[in-house]
């Protein structure tokens, strides 16, 4: 597998290992793929100065967040239909987040049960090094250096769908797995111009009953006794439901896709819900190129609200942009396109392997940098560069 901080390398070996269909739906974009080009190279366009005087002994990539500590910042995106890209579906991917510590996010459109899901996130957790076959000396060392540290959370992502009972009934579902915060998506309500999959007449859901034998079709996009009603998405949003849903299971809301300070200004106006985490993303350029790329809007949002937390995704390739974005004002990065590129190079171990390098190389950036922890890091010594030749 390609050595994973070359993302763009690590795309094109996970495009050539699949069908150009399936390579398209899950690598390519909107319009002309400029906004998606456009994510990546926008957070090279910072700098962080160092604090070399005051190099620390040891960090810690640990953060606070909605008042609780998570080890680790770093989270898995929501990604739809992940057995498309190996037989181990959505638990395959889960069990590689456990194991490094990483966060996951539940896709409304998973392919597999949200118990399983649950089940093998839970078992990475726990897992020692040693017992995982194949996994090299190397990383089973970086996972003895995570002791204590690899607690992530299982978050869900959610669709609000025509079939209004499909999604209480996913609410319910999470609340019983344990997931401990639920994302609506707000930046669907109608589907951008993703010419690749029109020129492929791809459908991911056909593609999946294809692959799949009836009795592993048990994700909530299959969901029994539910029809296209339960994948179809509405065009206007139901936020006082999935509130009330969150507010019933105990889950922290969020709404992912927030780009303007105008939905921002929204989202602290709804008084009867006590905090709601705004998600920058652009839905990795997928629905239309004029969105502003994420690091733009973070860059935005947190000088005009320094006090809020942001979970962010949408271009992050490299440990130094997690580090980047973090430093800009997010308290959590998902990680959607580069994470599904190594899963589907390496499957399930090519995955742990990744997400390991990808923390060890944030938490060695702090200490390059002379950081002892994300908090330690004014957001002054975030410093804009013109740079022209980004990659």
């Amino acid at each position: 597998m390609t050595v994973p901080w070359l993302a763009r390398e690590l795309v094109i070996e996970a495009a050539d290992s699949l069908d150009e269909p399936t390579a398209d739906y899950f690598f390519g974009a909107a319009d002309r793929q400029h906004l998606m080009r456009q994510n990546y190279r926008a957070w090279q366009r910072f700098a962080l100065a160092p604090t070399y005087l005051e190099r620390p002994v040891a960090v810690d990539d640990a953060i606070s967040f909605r008042g609780r500590t998570l080890m680790s910042p770093l989270v898995v995106a929501p990604v739809a239909f992940q057995s498309l890209l190996n037989p181990a579906g959505e638990p395959g991917l889960a069990f590689a987040a456990g194991v490094a510590g990483f966060g996951y996010t539940i896709s409304t459109r998973s392919s597999r049960k949200l118990e399983a899901i649950a089940e093998a996130f839970n078992l990475g957790q726990r897992i020692e090094g040693h017992e995982i076959e194949g996994l090299r000396p190397e990383y089973q060392e970086l996972l003895r250096g995570l002791e204590d540290h690899r607690r992530g959370e299982l978050w869900l992502q959610v669709y609000q769908t025509q079939n209004p009972a499909f999604v209480r009934q996913l609410l319910a579902t999470g609340a019983r797995v344990g997931v401990r915060a639920a994302a609506l998506t707000i930046d669907t309500p109608y589907l951008g111009a993703r010419y690749r999959d029109q020129v492929h007449e791809f459908s991911p859901m056909r593609r999946l009953q294809e692959l799949l034998a009836s009795e592993d079709r048990d994700g909530p996009a299959f969901g029994a006794g539910f029809g296209p009603d339960a994948i179809d998405q509405v065009h206007d949003l139901d936020l006082p439901a999935f509130f009330k849903g969150c507010l019933e299971h105990g889950f922290d809301p969020m709404l992912k896709g927030v780009l303007s300070l105008g939905d921002l200004d929204s989202i602290e106006g709804f008084h009867h819900v006590p905090v709601v985490t705004p998600w920058v993303s652009n839905h990795g350029g997928r629905q239309s190129d004029l969105l502003p790329t994420t690091a733009e809007a973070l860059a935005l949002f947190a000088e005009e609200r320094p006090e809020e937390e942001f979970v962010v995704d949408g271009g992050i390739a490299h440990p130094t942009d997690a580090l980047c974005a973090l430093a800009l004002g997010a308290r959590v990065v998902a990680l959607g396109r580069v994470v599904m590129a190594a899963y589907a190079v390496g499957g399930v171990l090519g995955a742990i392997e990744y997400l390991l390098e990808f923390r060890s190389q944030l938490r060695q950036q702090l200490g390059i940098l002379g950081y002892r922890g994300l908090g330690s890091i004014p957001r002054a010594f975030v410093l804009p560069r013109r740079l022209d030749g980004c990659d």
